[in-house]
């Protein structure tokens, strides 16, 4: 059988993972200490943020891509860095722009099920065009219709429940330039379209400033300039990467040198739509998607040569990062038509039990005016636990508290999941019942998935089912499988796809160079993108707070990372959080492993093993 290859594959992927060189129970007082203050960073400094949408540390290669493999080593890199769960672009770009986890920026998927979210709103409900885009999963990758979320007919400015590090450059009297893939960009700077006299729709401070995606430009002046010449979006987007690469070097760096020699901060963000788009268009490994690596390389040289043209690599430090890794497509799920074949959602389309497929992990969410009662409620999330459980392409599960009276992150979960505040996944008001993780196994590759050569599958409640296999021919195989639900869209067996609690999409690309960064430094303390807002935070010198909320869930500056006086690595723990279940004469085991730096958590890789129940001998 395939799973339990798979499952062997996984244990000795993990079994031969780098063990960490400092670990202890917990942290000691002088590191904890240092961790909660902020450097004095200097205002005069500039700061690019390059994301490589989707890009796998282990796809960084002279060979294929040599400036930022150079760039890797000659700053810092980020041996293990950290995406975070559910590992979609969404999810890690409120991450990447707030330093807040899901459960406290508000925002847990790329495909999001609204409509739950309107009655704690700000206003009595949203209008009826509103309420008719949030009636089914929406898909959010896209400016314009956050834009349209984001305004006074929807959340009024509230989008994410976490302000940026973009925005707080702009209350400090900062440059803030957003380029790149529509949707992620508009996370970093939400309330642009809302900007009259220097101030956005909530009052606060936005003067200096460009913000370019492919459906969105401000301010105005700047769109009758840039929308003329932009590319279409269709594609692998490889002509719209090197476009907002163009418009980063001719129009944002020259503005934040200007801000910077003026004593002000400078924080430019240029999110590039590959690999990404390429893996999941043609699959990893095929010449398509290595060529979007050079293509993102080319462009990558482009940008650090315009710093030194510029004359401000003094003041100027560069990282590039990754918002998620990726993975090879086993099959497809189709888990909402599972679930009205087994009788627990009325049809494909009803409101009463909502799956939100967000490929790697699916977010289901039942409907509180038809199952009003918690016990009815907690029987069919039963139910539909013990579904997905008891077959070989489920991971993990996440459930929410048990009693809607006294709902808290502490209470108990439903048997055989984790919480979702485990994963920081918790908030009363957005979170889903349940978040279903399909297994992943890291360390078979693609080589009988990837290629129109093999064959494609499909999997429901009434088992397996063909399908066409639409990748392009492989040239080099890839570790790391995954199954997958998107829904509709034709993203299948062979295809690229992310979302899962696995090793390879948790474990994302991250380094950096420059003056506030150590040169030639590996850091091996784990480190996630939860990290990077507050130490550009840091190294920026803004006032931008250390704590999201009251829990304080947020991540933290990487001060081993930085140069100018010696830091030592933090020291870091590994531990495992464990679920089991009985189904259908079936033990479902499911661990989680974890890493920790001081308060810090996170989630390293999962595996779920399935045993048969022992039988007991009768005399």
């Amino acid at each position: 059988m395939l799973s339990r290859r798979y499952a062997c594959c996984f244990r000795s992927a993990f079994l031969g993972l780098t063990v960490l060189a400092l670990i202890g129970a917990t942290a000691p007082l002088c590191w904890r200490a240092q961790a909660t203050q902020r450097p004095a960073g200097r205002k005069g400094r500039v700061f690019v943020l390059m994301i490589w949408d989707g890009l796998r540390p282990d796809l960084v290669t002279a060979h294929n891509t040599p400036n930022l493999f150079a760039l890797s080593r000659e700053g810092a890199r980020f041996a293990r860095h950290h995406s975070s769960f559910p590992t979609v672009t969404m999810v890690n770009a409120a991450v990447l722009a707030t330093g807040a986890p899901p459960g406290v920026n508000g925002l847990m998927g790329n495909v999001v099920y609204f409509a739950p979210f309107f009655p704690a709103a700000r206003i009595a409900g949203p209008p009826a065009d509103v309420r008719a885009a949030v009636a089914q999963p929406l898909f959010i990758e896209d400016s314009k219709l956050l834009m349209r979320l984001n305004g006074t007919a929807g959340f009024d400015g509230r989008l994410l429940t976490a302000e940026s590090v973009g925005q707080e450059i702009e209350r400090e009297g900062g440059y803030l330039a957003v380029i790149g893939k529509k949707g992620p960009t508009f996370l970093f700077d939400d309330r642009v379209s809302t900007v009259t006299n220097g101030r956005d729709g909530l009052g606060l401070p936005h003067r200096d400033y460009l913000f370019v995606s492919s459906d969105l430009i401000e301010p105005g002046s700047m769109a009758r300039v840039l929308a003329p010449q932009m590319p279409g979006a269709d594609g692998d987007g490889v002509a719209l990467d090197a476009f907002m690469t163009r418009a980063a070097v001719d129009y944002a760096l020259p503005r934040a040198k200007a801000a910077a020699e003026a004593g002000r901060p400078a924080l430019l963000v240029l999110w590039q739509r590959n690999p990404d788009a390429s893996q999941h268009r043609y699959g990893l490994g095929t010449a398509e998607s290595i060529r979007s690596l050079a293509a993102d390389d080319i462009n990558l040289e482009t940008l650090r040569r315009a710093i030194a043209k510029l004359g401000i690599e003094p003041m100027t430090d560069l990282m590039v990062a990754s918002d998620h890794g990726f993975a090879t497509i086993a099959a497809n799920v189709n888990l909402a038509r599972s679930l009205v074949e087994i009788g627990l959602k009325q049809s494909d389309d009803s409101d009463d039990v909502v799956v939100a497929p967000n490929g790697g992990s699916d977010e289901v969410i039942l409907s509180r005016a038809k199952f009003p009662g918690e016990t009815r409620r907690r029987e069919v999330l039963r139910q539909i636990v013990d579904f997905a459980a008891a077959h070989d392409w489920c991971g993990p599960i996440f459930s929410r508290a048990g009693s809607s009276a006294s709902q808290t992150p502490d209470d108990a979960p439903l048997e055989g999941t984790f919480s979702l505040a485990q994963v920081s996944l918790y908030d009363r008001g957005r979170s889903p019942d349940l978040v279903i993780s399909f297994i992943e196994f890291p360390e078979l590759d693609n080589s009988s998935l990837t290629g129109p050569e093999n064959p494609g599958y499909l999997l429901d409640a009434r088992g397996r089912h063909p399908a066409r296999n639409t990748s392009a021919e492989l040239v080099q195989p890839v570790k790391g499988v995954v199954y997958n639900d998107f829904g509709a869209y034709p993203f299948g067996t062979g295809l690229g796809m992310h979302g899962a609690a696995g090793l390879r999409e948790l474990h994302n690309f991250a380094a950096a160079s420059g003056p506030d960064f150590r040169r030639r430094f590996v850091d091996q303390s784990p480190t996630g993108n939860a990290d990077v807002a507050p130490t550009i935070a840091a190294i920026l010198g803004l006032e931008f707070p250390a704590a999201q909320d009251a829990r304080g869930e947020h991540g933290r500056v990487m001060h081993e990372a930085l140069a100018g006086s010696f830091t030592a690595p933090p020291p870091a723990r590994r531990y495992e959080l464990r679920a089991r279940l009985i189904v259908k004469r079936t033990v479902v085991t499911s661990v989680l492993h974890m890493s920790a730096v001081g308060a810090e958590d996170y989630l390293d890789a999962s595996e779920v093993t399935r045993a048969p129940l022992p039988t007991v001998s009768r005399r």
